[in-house]
């Protein structure tokens, strides 16, 4: 079902915005992306792909340098 709300640009600082009504907002911290095709902007979430998963965990620091301390067993009177 489409949902339309009329409303006007204005200006926020220096730059263009509008308002949307919180029936029509996506998520907080959600990452858009903003289109212009022609006379129209278009404003949709970004898609996130897994093509792109080996690189952010390749960029991720190792959780350990792969070195143990040594080990010293304690003496037991077994």
């Amino acid at each position: 079902m489409q949902k339309v709300f009329h409303t006007r640009q204005f200006m926020a600082g220096n730059s263009p915005a509008v308002r949307i009504p919180v029936s029509m907002a996506f998520p907080k911290q959600t990452k858009l992306v903003v289109i212009r095709e022609g006379n129209r902007i278009i404003v949709e979430p970004e898609v996130t792909s897994l093509a792109s998963l080996p690189a952010q965990f390749a960029a991720l620091r190792p959780l350990h340098t792969g070195e143990r301390p040594e080990f010293v067993e304690a003496e037991r009177a077994w």
